[in-house]
Order: structure tokens, then C-alpha cells, then sequence
């Protein structure tokens, strides 16, 4: 179907759901009321008319979960507003939440809503349905009634067998599958929510979802935003079920991932409408887009097995493992995660199953570190092939040296060490003895404190969880060996371990010496002087190549200073690059803040109080304006990431183009927000005295800007050569997806490279991005910066909002000493930032 049914639209609108937000259902047997969020209402409708035929005049909804009926009045009512007749029947166990479901359905014509348990007796049976919603108690054991289950079992419910007793829901997906009108008849679909243990569980559960898929009945899985359900952060998935051929193709399942698609409006965690629409688009098109693909239904198929490996004159090693994607586990399997030879051999007999989280499907995480390893030309390994035995969690405050030894922290503080615990390091360490003829406790030690050996180790941590609600390493050996497996390290040949190691130390040694020197020359100031020329070169000449690495608005600003002839002119250029800086820093905050539509007006209206009460704005931005923006937009970037909620995790690494947590925080980081206070409060004390101070003075003031600019460099790290800032071109619309032309704008020369990168979604030509060349959702920069004709030779020049004139904006350029001059809408900015731009005052004039 190429056009949305015209219900689609009813369910975005603010006064068509419920008087409240949030409406009744049950959890775990008992009547809880305010669990089916109007997020969840609508994903359940968009779900349910994905596909369904706008020609179709009367449609069947059977609810047996009812609860009051929020979700199924929001679809009710949907259908009647595009003209359509709709049969409406709903069960809820609970009597109270009958009687509400009935007073609810008190306007609609043919809507019965009853008491009963929908397990036991169908009050409705003969009722064929055309949609059927799942929107079930969480966690249900149905042992007390397994007696009456089995008995109704025997008279044909429950033809895809029983699951496990500790939870119903595969039940009532039976029933609901059971209830469809039968594919001659035109057939019918499934909309259900389900947690994520319900799609992964084994045993009975498995062996449900194996018939369930293996009869062609499962068409799509969708990872939602967790907090969406009422007073729990239970994460959910929407899965829908068709037995109409139509619906569903051959071996294939739709996936998506709407994982950081959500806002946050007074503590309340909603999905974007967007989402929904994205959503509700994939299902109806089968086509991929930024957040949806179809999967083989093979790449559902997980293996798991029981390994072990002999030790000489020690205890063998024994633990669970598991594959993805129908990856068999088999010798070219062990060989590949394990090494050559490494001793590991498989014990017992393999179980597979369908694993429905599309979680493995959906994220690259473990492809991306072994591609980074390969292209180094190491040898990946799963550290637990590397262990003489057991890894073993202990006290950090363990203080004794142990050889071969090495130690990791679980928690946020301090870092891998071998020998004994990093004394910064707090709770609990996993204590690691390797097997140092194949790889050293200090590499292994200086590697896992690497960029790519934090991702890894990030990686293992979420693997190995045995929690679907929250992310930790367990204590038990099963769950430390499972982490060991999960942890993916490089082997290279002894020499580079070696070498990698010793100059790892070296170069913390130099850290150290560093920090003792700058220690020392406030005990001997005579030396300060000396002290700096020891080291100002190497700094200077890696202050060059940094250049390359920024964004080219910035790099060029800073370029200008750097080839400036006089002191006066040099510290203009670098007070204007600093500025740049600010102002570029700024933009890209304020322009990730805008992921979450719901907190980026509260800190926006936040930075709109703090401008206002320093007697500043946005009309006539400042440093102080960029610095006052920088601050607030990472205060609230921070405590994100320090909550570790998975899903604003999720969002936050989606946003920055993938990054991993880690980057994004040297970004964010404090240290760096308050260098660029400390400069903006030395250029108001230096402004206005440039003419009249000495040229020591000056030089004095320059060599403090560019020793900012190293502290800034060691903040960010590799930070900007991760991330690029490109200008879109044409987009080509390919089978795999979308291939956009760039013009890559870093460093400080043009005219730019340009490239084709693969993107989730198309970039608006003309626009700058921030991306890498495989993201999802490259990043939008506001309207604060951009890229115009050059005043003079250059090929491109980059421009900064300075100031609002009327229906006009001034941006200028830092890359000259001119700073020429560009205009630009000033409407459109403050309909982009309405928050930062306030209206003014309206002038009644005066009485005499």
C-alpha cells in the first residue's frame, strides 16, 4: 500500500485518546490501572493499521487483555473518524477494569467489554477477528491454573503448545493467532507488546516461538523506548503476527529499532510521533529506512552451547556460550573466536532456537571492534582462551602485587592495571590471570585502557548481563566466565606486545614528569620560564597537526592566528579563534540537545534564564553567550551519561553518529567547559588594553591561549577524528539503502574531499553535518555556522552568527583580519530557537 490509512492520523491527535494519559490495564494478575501509556496506545494502533486496507469497510478487534480499553478505544475511534464500521470485544480478568472498559465503550455501537480470564474461557468464541492487540500482564505465571490450561489445551486452544509456567505471554499470543479470521476469509493480524525476555527465553517458551515462526506467522519485531510503560522500566518490544499471505513474506522479518526515538516531558517518557510514523511506514512498505530493515528469519537463530578447555595441571575451564544469526558453533567457529589450537572443545549436545530480540540484528558493535582489530592486522581472541583460571571478583582495596595478574574495575572509576588494583578504582575488581606465553598482563593491561579496549570491554559487560533491565557483570563464576567469553582482545606476535607495552609506560612516565614539573614551578618560579621552552616545540608541532583534524570553520579561525606576522595581530587571531571555538562547540551542543525534543526546551529555556539574568542574549552573542550554552547543554549531557539508562545511552550515542560513550564524554567533559570560562574571562580582562600593552605582555597572553589549546587538544583526544563535519550534496537512493555525496570540511585547506558515505537518512543538500561515513542519523548543525563565498582567494569561507538586525542576522568570519561579513534570515532562526530568541516586549507607549 503506498498511502497510510487515513485512521493513522487520529491517533496523533492531542484531545482524541483519553482524558488521561495513561489508562488501566493489569501486571502480573492484579489490577494496577496507568500502565498503558498513550505511547504505548499508539504504537499498538500504528501497528495495527500498517497494513490493514483502507478499502475495508467494517473491521473485528478482539482485546483479551483489555484492561479498561485505552488502547483499543484510541483504535476504535481511529477507524470510526476514517468512515469505517468497527466490532469491538474485550476480556480483562479483572471485574473493576471491566466496568471501566464499559463505561469507556459507552459511545461506540457494537463494542462489548466483559469479565473473564481469557486463559481459561473465551467469552466471545465464534468471533472472528480481523485485529487482534496483546497488550498482557508482564511476568504472569499461570502454574495456579495449569490443570484448566492443559484441559482447554485438549479441546484444540493452544495449538502452538504450552510455554513455560512462570509467564503467559506466548498464551495469549496463541490465542490471539487462534482468533484470526481464517486467511481464506481475508485473515487477520496480531499486534502485541512483549518484554524481551519473553523473545528470548528457552526451554518450553523456545519451542512456542519455533512453531510460531517456523509457520509463517511472525512478521515484525521493533525495539521501543524502555519507560514507556507506567511505573516500571520494563523495556517492551511491539511484535506483530499476520496469517495473511500478503503480510507476511517467505522467511523474512521486519526489524527496527526505536530504541532513542523518544522525548521526556515532565519526568513522562514519550515516543516521538515521528517514530511512530517511521514505524507504521516500514511495516506498511516493507521498504528499509533509518531505523528499519528486513531480516532473513534465519539471523533469528541462536545456538547455544557448553564449552570447555583443559589446562595442564590445572582445573579445566567450563562455560556457556552463544551465537547469533544462525552462526553455527562448530571447529571453524571455535577456531575463529578462539585461536588455532587453543584447547577449547564443545561439550554436550547444541540447542537452537529462535531468539526474537532483534538486539543482535540491529547493533554492529562486535563487528566494528573486530574489523578495527583486523584492519591492524591482530589476531582477535575471546579473552577466556587467554586464562590459566577463573576470573575472580574482589575488593579494589586489595593492595598486594601479583604477577601475571591483571585487574579490572566494574565500576566508573580508575583504570586496568597489572600487578595489583588501580588504587583509584572503587566496589568491586575481576582479578585476570593470563597465560603470559600468549599475551602479557601490561599489554593486555595498556590495551583494555584504550579507546577501542574500553569499547570492547563495554561491549562484554552488556553481552554478558544476565539482566534485561539493567547492564552489571554478576558475581558467580557462570556469570564471570560469560563476561570472559563475551570480551574481545587482540593477540598481536610477542615483539608488539612488548614494544606496545613498554612505550605505553613511557608515555605515562612523561605524563608524570609533566605534572611533577608544573608542580615544581610554584616551589621554584625562577624556572618556569626554562621549564616551558623544554617542551613548547613538540607541542607546538602537534598543535599543527591537530588543525588537520578539526572541523574546518574552526581550523581555519585558528589557522589565521598561527600565521599572523605581528604579537598584536597573532592574539586578535587567536581571541577571535577561541571565539570560533566557542561558538562551533556551541551549535553542535545545542543541536544534540534537540534529540530529546522534551528536555532540549527545558535547557533551552534554561539557557534563556541564565542569559537573561547576565544581561546578555542571543541578539548579540558573545563568548560569554557560547560559554553560558556550552555550560548548560553539558551539565545535562553528563548526568546522561551518568545515570546509564540504556536507552538515553542509546539516544546519546545515536546523536553523536555512533560514537561510543567514552568519545562523547571528552566532548561533554567538564574540565574542557571550564577552560573555555577561563578564556572568555581572560579576553574581558584583556579587552580594550591591546594598544597599549607591551609585547612581552602580549606574547605572555598569546602562549596562555595556545597553552589552552593544548589543554583543549588533550581533553578531546581523537575526538574530531571520529566525527566529521561534511556539506550534503546529491542523495542515490539505492537497494541497500542511501549513498549521499559529501564534501568532507576538515582541516584547514580547499577546496574540501569529496566522498560517498552510506547514511540511515538523507542530509538536505547545501546543509552541514556532522557524521561518519556509515551513520544512521548524521547530526544537523543549527543555524549559527555556516559556509559562504571566500572575501578574498580562498575557495570557502566560514561564517558564525553574530547578531540579530530586524528580519536579518550578521554573521561574520574569523578567518581574516577583515572579518567580512554575510546576512542571514533572522526569521528562521528564531522560529529554529523560538526559546532563545524571546519575543520583545510590545511598547503601549505612555500616558502624560
Amino acid at each position: 500500500m503506498k498511502s497510510p490509512h487515513p485512521a493513522l492520523e487520529y491517533i496523533f491527535g492531542s484531545d482524541n485518546a483519553s482524558e488521561n494519559p495513561a489508562e488501566g490495564t493489569y501486571q502480573s494478575g492484579h489490577y494496577a490501572g496507568q500502565s498503558t501509556s498513550r505511547s504505548l496506545a499508539q504504537v499498538l494502533a500504528a501497528g495495527c493499521l500498517a497494513r490493514l486496507n483502507p478499502e475495508q469497510s467494517h473491521v473485528s478487534i478482539w482485546d483479551p487483555t483489555a484492561g479498561t480499553g485505552f488502547a483499543g478505544h484510541l483504535l476504535v475511534l481511529a477507524l470510526q473518524s476514517a468512515g469505517v464500521t468497527v466490532s469491538y470485544r474485550g476480556q480483562d480478568i479483572q471485574s473493576e477494569a471491566a466496568q471501566a472498559g464499559r463505561t469507556r465503550f459507552e459511545g461506540v455501537a457494537d463494542a462489548e467489554v466483559s469479565a473473564g480470564d481469557s486463559l481459561l474461557v473465551d467469552n466471545y468464541e465464534g468471533f472472528a477477528a480481523d485485529l487482534v492487540l496483546v497488550d498482557g500482564p508482564i511476568a504472569m505465571s499461570w502454574a495456579s491454573i495449569e490443570p484448566q490450561v492443559r484441559a482447554r489445551q485438549q479441546t484444540g486452544a493452544f495449538a502452538h503448545g504450552l510455554p513455560q509456567r512462570t509467564d503467559s505471554s506466548w498464551l495469549f499470543v496463541s490465542l490471539a493467532l487462534e482468533k484470526l479470521r481464517d486467511p481464506s476469509d481475508g485473515g487477520g493480524r496480531v499486534v502485541a507488546l512483549l518484554p524481551p525476555s519473553v523473545l528470548s527465553r528457552g526451554g518450553a517458551s523456545a519451542r512456542v516461538r519455533t512453531r510460531i515462526v517456523e509457520a509463517g506467522l511472525l512478521e515484525s519485531v521493533t525495539r521501543l523506548p524502555n519507560g514507556l510503560l507506567a511505573d516500571t522500566n520494563v523495556p517492551l518490544y511491539l511484535v506483530t503476527f499476520s496469517n495473511r499471505p500478503r503480510d507476511v513474506e517467505r522467511r523474512k522479518v521486519r526489524v527496527a529499532d526505536l530504541q532513542a526515538q523518544f522525548t521526556t516531558v515532565e519526568r513522562e517518557r514519550q515516543i516521538l510521533p515521528s517514530a511512530v510514523r517511521d514505524l507504521e511506514s516500514g511495516l506498511r512498505t516493507g521498504k528499509p529506512g533509518p531505523r528499519n530493515r528486513t531480516a532473513d528469519v534465519t539471523e533469528f537463530l541462536r545456538t547455544d552451547a557448553r564449552l570447555s578447555r583443559s589446562i595442564p595441571g590445572r582445573p579445566n575451564l567450563s562455560w556457556r556460550t552463544t551465537t547469533f544469526r544462525g552462526m553455527p558453533v562448530d571447529q571453524s567457529c571455535l577456531a575463529e573466536r578462539y585461536g588455532e589450537n587453543s584447547g577449547v572443545t564443545l561439550d554436550g549436545d547444541l540447542r537452537t532456537s529462535f531468539d526474537l530480540n532483534p538486539k543482535h540484528i540491529l547493533e554492529n558493535d562486535e563487528r566494528a571492534i573486530l574489523k578495527e582489530l583486523q584492519g591492524l592486522g591482530w589476531e582477535p581472541r575471546r579473552l577466556v582462551s587467554l586464562l590459566h583460571s577463573a576470573p575472580m571478583a574482589m575488593k579494589s582495596t586489595v593492595s598486594d602485587v601479583v604477577e601475571g595478574r591483571v585487574f579490572v574495575p566494574t565500576g566508573h572509576q580508575g583504570k586496568v592495571s597489572a600487578g595489583s588494583p588501580d588504587p583509584a578504582a572503587s566496589g568491586r575488581v575481576l582479578a585476570l590471570e593470563v597465560n603470559e606465553d600468549l599475551i602479557t598482563a601490561r599489554f593486555l593491561a595498556a590495551w583494555l585502557n584504550s579507546e577501542l579496549g574500553i569499547a570492547s570491554r563495554i561491549r562484554a559487560t552488556e553481552a554478558g548481563s544476565a539482566s534485561h533491565h539493567y547492564t552489571a557483570v554478576g558475581s558467580g563464576q557462570a556469570s564471570l566466565m560469560r563476561w570472559a567469553d563475551e570480551l574481545i582482545v587482540p593477540v598481536p606476535d610477542a615483539r608488539t606486545q612488548t614494544l606496545l607495552a613498554t612505550e605505553d609506560e613511557r608515555l605515562a612516565s612523561f605524563q608524570a614528569e609533566l605534572e611533577n614539573e608544573r608542580a615544581d614551578i610554584w616551589n621554584s618560579p625562577e624556572k618556569a620560564e626554562a621549564t616551558v621552552r623544554r617542551y613548547a616545540k613538540v607541542f607546538d608541532n602537534s598543535l599543527d597537526t591537530w588543525l588537520e583534524d578539526l572541523p574546518f570553520p574552526v581550523a581555519s579561525a585558528l589557522r589565521t592566528a598561527t600565521t599572523a606576522e605581528s604579537t598584536t595581530d597573532m592574539l586578535q587571531s587567536y581571541l577571535r579563534g577561541w571565539e570560533a571555538m566557542a561558538a562551533f562547540h556551541a551549535t553542535v551542543l545545542l543541536s544534540a540537545s534537540r534529540a530529546d525534543p522534551g528536555r532540549s526546551a527545558e535547557v533551552e529555556d534554561e539557557i534563556a534564564r541564565k542569559l537573561q539574568s547576565e544581561n546578555i542574549g542571543m541578539e548579540r552573542a558573545s563568548f560569554g553567550t557560547w560559554n553560558v550554552v556550552i555550560e548548560a547543554t553539558t551539565s545535562r549531557l553528563r548526568k546522561t551519561v551518568n545515570r546509564g539508562d540504556d536507552d538515553e545511552i542509546a539516544q546519546l550515542r545515536r546523536t553523536f553518529s555512533g560514537l561510543g560513550v567514552k568519545t562523547i564524554s571528552r566532548f561533554i567533559d567538564n574540565e574542557l567547559t571550564q577552560t573555555f570560562k577561563a578564556v572568555g574571562r581572560n579576553r574581558n580582562d584583556w579587552s580594550g588594553h591591546v594598544g597599549h600593552t607591551s609585547e612581552k605582555e602580549k606574547a605572555e597572553r598569546i602562549s596562555s591561549l595556545v597553552a589552552n589549546l593544548h589543554k583543549a587538544r588533550g581533553i578531546l583526544g581523537d575526538f574530531w577524528s571520529q566525527l566529521l563535519l561534511v556539506r550534503a550534496g546529491m542523495v542515490d537512493p539505492t537497494r541497500s539503502g542511501l549513498i549521499q555525496a559529501v564534501e568532507i570540511a576538515v582541516g584547514t585547506s580547499t577546496p574540501f574531499i569529496r566522498d560517498n558515505f552510506e547514511v540511515g537518512q538523507f542530509m538536505i543538500k547545501g546543509e552541514l553535518y556532522l557524521t561518519r561515513k556509515d551513520s544512521e542519523a548524521p547530526l544537523p548543525l543549527g543555524g549559527f555556522v555556516t559556509l559562504g563565498p571566500a572575501p578574498e582567494s580562498a575557495q570557502f569561507t566560514s561564517y558564525f552568527y553574530s547578531r540579530t538586525e530586524g528580519e536579518e542576522t550578521r554573521l561574520i568570519t574569523y578567518q581574516d583580519a577583515e572579518a567580512s561579513e554575510i546576512r542571514g534570515n533572522a526569521v528562521a532562526l528564531r522560529k529554529e530557537y523560538p526559546r532563545l530568541f524571546p519575543k520583545p516586549a510590545l511598547d503601549h507607549g505612555r500616558s502624560e
